[in-house]
């Protein structure tokens, strides 16, 4: 499919929107909640695949159940030039579960997860070796 543009249509995108909220669902049940086969599903959702659109199938965790109650959104200002050993450091630190880089105030945006705020504060000084940062506290996730 290289080289071709296919656009996708609304019920790609039902499609979509039904496995990004369960990524496990049963061709033949998605295809009963858009009155389509499970044949032609599959074949929706393998084209979706060949095109890049679906990358991948993941899991949504309980952070709570795993006993992780602080959840944190950091943003990093980096006062090193070496942005790589920052890189290296995240890939390491298993309470970072996303990294962005981003424009604006900052230079990446971290989201962090943490038994306490000890840990957190243990985490916050060893971040401090690359540069200053603010936390900004998740008080409940709504979406």
């Amino acid at each position: 499919m290289k080289g071709l543009v296919y656009i996708i249509d609304q019920t790609d995108f039902e499609i979509l929107k039904l496995l990004g909220e369960n990524s496990r669902i049963q061709w033949k049940e998605l295809g009963q909640k858009i009155h389509m086969t499970g044949q032609a599903v599959g074949n929706r959702i393998r084209r979706l695949e060949d095109l890049g659109i679906i990358e991948q199938y993941t899991i949504a965790i309980s952070r709570i159940k795993l006993g992780q109650i602080v959840t944190a959104f950091v943003t990093l200002f980096v006062t090193t030039a070496n942005h790589q050993e920052f890189m290296d450091f995240f890939q390491e630190e298993e309470g970072i579960s996303e990294v962005h880089r981003v424009s604006g105030e900052g230079c990446y945006l971290l989201k962090t997860h943490f038994a306490s705020n000890e840990e957190l504060d243990n985490f916050l000084g060893r971040l401090l070796k690359y540069g200053n940062y603010r936390v900004n506290l998740s008080i409940g996730k709504l979406k």
